[in-house]
């Protein structure tokens, strides 16, 4: 442990010279009481910067948090002020409102030193400084707009029974914790709680993900489209009970989405009643149609639909666009394996808008009167590309979460299987022309990804008897880096998808907005991608 140490301090007294910073010791007066903190700002710093506050653990201080978290690396290149509290004595108050107090006067005065900006004030704690987060999360949520604990919880309190307002909070915690222990502490039923506070509406695991820097774990993001929360959890391997600067640029990436503008109260965000959507009831076509176009969908929780369906979604939607139910669809009022005008959502009842959407509209729009577009969606929120591998399909639903299972069984717990049979029903009258996918959060940075994509590629091709230079497969990319995209990385992963199946083709991502939440795009994002998809199907037909 000795060693780690040496090497820790090393490397903090290189990036001296190497990071560009100011250090300060600052005094302020809290409750008739001198209180202490170290505040690091850039070496040229601006107005309306965004203010980290770290607290440290018990029996602890600022040197020894900032020597193990980092956070003053990153402060001259993202232009934030982070600020560590020094705690009266060896612990904080977690029972009451001292320390509590001390927070909210550190955001007054780092506005008056410094003009931070107050819609963008961060906190994160570490061991006993995450105690004192959960225990004051209640009273500060009209000034903190998201939360950072690392190894501790407040085990005496439950934060999500207070809670007026939906909470963003990204959790970092080691499985092998020796204090907090994980399981002791049931450190994932605590976190999941607050995301069942916020009314989450999307979860998904990322396993062996990596923040770049030391570690690797599973990753977890529960995220709610009603008021647009995010809580996210990261159970690292390997480390153990102490601050870490593997965390620090994944909890400022996180901490940065958010402004307190975007902390909605929880009683103004209830779930609506289901809308009465127009199913798009249509006569089924009984004979075969050269130009009835089909293209079949899959994948995970973009290709599902995540945005919010909006108003314009549902309006002037061209009946050469069809889509065939692969689930009863009861709400609509639409059966398993009959056709309907393409009207969202398109995968299942209660499912958003897809890039399926304005792919299929674009395609109307730009082939001739003659040509009718169809697609039939089957996609599984949170899914590995294994759900679509029948050889390990029912292996891997068994080991699922009991959400996923529920997804699971709409489809008669066989995803593919429907997707081929509703195809098989739907060469009885029109021409499958493509294959869309889009998928690859959950299997982030597997760089077998494209040799598994390929295995359910041929498989497709050959029980529909199709060729593949007359059925390409097109790939949307992930959620991008710039947009905030926590599995952008996998976009190199899909990049390299070409080489292993030559009739695949990639479809940027590059300026679509993505929701809060880092793994999903804005209603707006689909739109867009779900043009690029079109627009390269479009040229891929005049060959």
């Amino acid at each position: 442990m000795k060693y780690k140490f040496f090497f820790l301090a090393i490397a903090w007294m290189v990036s001296l010279f190497v990071n560009a910073y100011k250090k300060e010791s600052v005094d302020i007066t809290v409750n008739g009481q001198s209180r202490n903190m170290v505040v690091f700002t850039p070496d040229k710093a601006k107005k309306n910067m965004p203010l980290m506050i770290v607290t440290h653990g018990m029996n602890q201080n600022p040197e020894y948090q900032y020597e193990h978290d980092q956070f003053f690396n990153l402060v001259d290149t993202a232009k934030f002020v982070v600020a560590y509290l020094r705690s009266d004595g060896n612990t904080w108050d977690i029972g009451g409102t001292k320390d509590q107090n001390f927070v909210v006067q550190t955001i007054d005065e780092m506005a008056s030193r410094h003009g931070i900006d107050r819609q963008r004030v961060y906190w994160s704690g570490f061991s006993m400084g995450s105690m004192l987060m959960y225990h004051s999360m209640a009273a500060v949520q009209d000034k903190i707009a998201a939360f950072a604990p690392t190894s501790g919880v407040q085990f005496v309190e439950q934060p999500w029974t207070k809670c007026k307002k939906a909470v963003n909070i990204i959790h970092c915690h080691a499985y092998a914790d020796d204090v907090f222990k994980y399981e002791q502490y049931k450190i994932h039923d605590y976190v999941e709680n607050m995301a069942k506070m916020n009314q989450f509406t999307t979860y998904i695991k990322l396993e062996n993900y990596s923040t770049g820097r030391q570690y690797t774990g599973d990753k977890e993001v529960w995220s709610s489209d009603q008021n647009g929360s995010v809580v996210e959890l990261f159970s690292y391997r390997d480390g153990g009970h102490c601050p870490e600067a593997g965390n620090a640029t994944e909890i400022w990436n996180f901490c940065k989405r958010f402004k307190l503008s975007d902390v909605k109260e929880l009683q103004q965000v209830q779930a609506p009643a289901p809308a009465k959507f127009e199913g798009g009831q249509m006569e089924q076509p009984t004979t075969f149609d050269p130009n009835f176009h089909i293209y079949l969908c899959f994948g995970q929780s973009n290709m599902e639909g995540n945005a919010r369906i909006e108003p314009q979604d549902r309006e002037n939607v061209n009946p050469r666009f069809r889509m065939m139910a692969a689930v009863d669809m009861p709400s609509l009022e639409r059966t398993k394996g009959n056709w309907y005008v393409a009207y969202p959502p398109l995968c299942r009842n209660h499912t958003g808008l897809t890039p399926a959407d304005y792919f299929g509209r674009t395609m109307v729009e730009n082939l001739p009167e003659n040509i009718t577009v169809g697609v039939i969606n089957v996609a599984v929120g949170g899914c590995s590309i294994d759900l679509f591998d029948e050889d390990k399909c029912a292996d891997y639903i068994s080991k699922s979460p009991n959400w996923l299972q529920g997804f699971c069984r709409d489809y008669d717990n066989n995803p593919y299987r429907v997707l081929i049979d509703m195809a098989k029903k739907a060469q009885k009258v029109g021409v499958i022309k493509g294959i869309l996918l889009h998928q690859g959060c959950t299997n982030n940075g597997q760089q077998d990804w494209p040799a598994r994509v390929n295995l359910v590629y041929t498989r497709m091709l050959n029980e529909l008897g199709l060729k593949a230079e007359e059925t390409p497969l097109l790939i949307g990319e992930l959620l991008a880096h710039e947009k905030g995209g926590v599995c952008w990385g996998h976009n190199s992963v899909i990049a390299e998808t070409p080489k292993t199946i030559p009739t695949a083709h990639v479809v940027s991502s590059a300026d679509c907005p993505g929701a809060a939440d880092g793994l999903h795009f804005t209603a707006e994002g689909y739109r867009m991608l779900g043009k690029r998809y079109a627009e390269v199907m479009l040229q891929l037909l005049k060959k």
